[in-house]
Protein backbone atom coordinates (compact mmCIF):
# COMPACT_ATOMS: atom_id res chain seq x y z
CA UNK A 1 0.00 0.00 0.00
CA UNK A 2 1.26 3.23 -1.10
CA UNK A 3 4.46 4.62 -2.29
CA UNK A 4 7.33 1.93 -0.25
CA UNK A 5 10.33 1.47 -1.41
CA UNK A 6 13.51 -0.14 0.58
CA UNK A 7 13.50 0.36 3.81
CA UNK A 8 10.64 2.23 4.32
CA UNK A 9 7.56 1.72 5.92
CA UNK A 10 3.88 2.35 4.63
CA UNK A 11 1.50 4.53 6.82
CA UNK A 12 -0.77 5.19 4.35
CA UNK A 13 -4.37 4.76 5.71
CA UNK A 14 -5.80 3.60 2.57
CA UNK A 15 -5.61 0.91 0.28
CA UNK A 16 -7.44 2.97 -2.81
CA UNK A 17 -9.25 6.36 -3.42
CA UNK A 18 -11.71 7.53 -5.56
CA UNK A 19 -10.79 10.48 -7.95
CA UNK A 20 -13.71 11.73 -9.79
CA UNK A 21 -15.88 9.11 -10.57
CA UNK A 22 -12.90 6.66 -10.78
CA UNK A 23 -11.44 4.39 -8.05
CA UNK A 24 -7.81 4.01 -8.06
CA UNK A 25 -5.13 1.52 -5.91
CA UNK A 26 -2.57 2.57 -3.84
CA UNK A 27 0.09 1.65 -6.73
CA UNK A 28 -2.26 3.90 -9.47
CA UNK A 29 -1.95 6.27 -6.85
CA UNK A 30 2.05 6.51 -6.56
CA UNK A 31 2.38 6.28 -9.98
CA UNK A 32 0.61 9.42 -10.05
CA UNK A 33 2.15 11.09 -7.45
CA UNK A 34 4.95 10.35 -9.63
CA UNK A 35 4.04 11.55 -12.93
CA UNK A 36 5.24 15.10 -12.77
CA UNK A 37 2.59 17.35 -14.11
CA UNK A 38 4.34 18.73 -17.33
CA UNK A 39 1.28 20.89 -17.94
CA UNK A 40 -1.45 18.60 -17.63
CA UNK A 41 -3.70 20.49 -14.87
CA UNK A 42 -5.66 17.14 -14.44
CA UNK A 43 -2.06 15.70 -12.70
CA UNK A 44 -1.13 18.87 -10.79
CA UNK A 45 -5.24 18.74 -9.22
CA UNK A 46 -4.51 14.87 -8.77
CA UNK A 47 -1.88 15.34 -6.87
CA UNK A 48 -3.23 17.81 -4.48
CA UNK A 49 -6.51 15.76 -4.42
CA UNK A 50 -4.89 12.93 -3.30
CA UNK A 51 -2.89 14.57 -0.95
CA UNK A 52 -5.81 16.47 0.53
CA UNK A 53 -7.87 12.63 1.19
CA UNK A 54 -4.71 11.23 2.75
CA UNK A 55 -4.37 14.08 4.93
CA UNK A 56 -8.30 13.60 5.21
CA UNK A 57 -8.06 10.05 6.02
CA UNK A 58 -5.21 10.87 8.76
CA UNK A 59 -7.55 12.19 10.67
CA UNK A 60 -7.40 16.21 9.91
CA UNK A 61 -10.75 18.24 9.93
CA UNK A 62 -11.85 18.42 6.52
CA UNK A 63 -14.62 20.81 7.33
CA UNK A 64 -12.62 23.97 5.44
CA UNK A 65 -11.86 21.86 1.97
CA UNK A 66 -14.92 19.70 1.54
CA UNK A 67 -16.41 21.81 -0.89
CA UNK A 68 -13.28 22.44 -3.01
CA UNK A 69 -12.65 18.33 -2.96
CA UNK A 70 -16.02 18.10 -4.23
CA UNK A 71 -15.50 20.66 -6.85
CA UNK A 72 -12.65 19.01 -7.86
CA UNK A 73 -14.11 15.21 -7.80
CA UNK A 74 -16.41 17.05 -10.18
CA UNK A 75 -13.93 18.16 -12.69
CA UNK A 76 -12.19 15.19 -12.87
CA UNK A 77 -15.38 13.43 -13.52
CA UNK A 78 -14.56 10.10 -15.53
CA UNK A 79 -11.27 11.08 -16.69
CA UNK A 80 -8.29 8.46 -16.36
CA UNK A 81 -5.46 10.05 -15.14
CA UNK A 82 -2.12 9.58 -16.23
CA UNK A 83 -0.37 7.53 -16.13
CA UNK A 84 -3.08 5.23 -15.61
CA UNK A 85 -4.81 6.58 -18.31
CA UNK A 86 -4.75 9.71 -20.97
CA UNK A 87 -7.09 12.33 -19.17
CA UNK A 88 -6.21 15.98 -19.75
CA UNK A 89 -7.43 18.98 -18.13
CA UNK A 90 -5.99 22.25 -19.16
CA UNK A 91 -4.20 24.12 -16.28
CA UNK A 92 -5.76 27.15 -16.65
CA UNK A 93 -9.28 25.09 -15.58
CA UNK A 94 -7.40 23.51 -12.58
CA UNK A 95 -5.20 26.50 -11.14
CA UNK A 96 -7.70 27.56 -8.75
CA UNK A 97 -8.46 24.40 -6.95
CA UNK A 98 -5.11 23.24 -7.25
CA UNK A 99 -4.04 26.43 -5.37
CA UNK A 100 -7.16 25.98 -3.01
CA UNK A 101 -5.83 22.06 -2.45
CA UNK A 102 -2.29 23.04 -1.83
CA UNK A 103 -2.50 25.91 0.71
CA UNK A 104 -5.05 23.22 2.74
CA UNK A 105 -2.24 20.43 1.90
CA UNK A 106 0.49 23.06 3.41
CA UNK A 107 -1.53 23.85 6.14
CA UNK A 108 -1.94 27.51 5.32
CA UNK A 109 -5.98 27.01 5.09
CA UNK A 110 -7.91 24.52 7.30
CA UNK A 111 -6.74 22.88 10.45
CA UNK A 112 -3.05 23.93 9.74
CA UNK A 113 -0.42 21.13 9.42
CA UNK A 114 1.18 18.95 12.02
CA UNK A 115 3.45 20.29 14.60
CA UNK A 116 2.25 23.73 13.44
CA UNK A 117 4.01 25.39 16.72
CA UNK A 118 7.13 27.29 15.65
CA UNK A 119 10.57 25.74 16.00
CA UNK A 120 12.14 26.34 18.54
CA UNK A 121 15.27 28.55 18.06
CA UNK A 122 18.37 26.55 19.46
CA UNK A 123 20.26 28.50 22.01
CA UNK A 124 23.90 28.90 21.15
CA UNK A 125 26.44 27.37 22.67
CA UNK A 126 28.71 28.95 25.23
CA UNK A 127 32.12 30.17 23.36
CA UNK A 128 35.31 29.55 25.37
CA UNK A 129 37.44 32.55 26.46
CA UNK A 130 41.24 31.55 25.71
Amino acid sequence: MGCVTGNNTDVWPVASLVLGTVTYTDLQLCSILNTPAGGNGLLALAHQLIAAKLNIANGADATAIASAIASADALIGSLIIPPVGSGFLAPSATSALVNTLTNYNEGKTGPGHCGSDPIPTPTPEPTATP
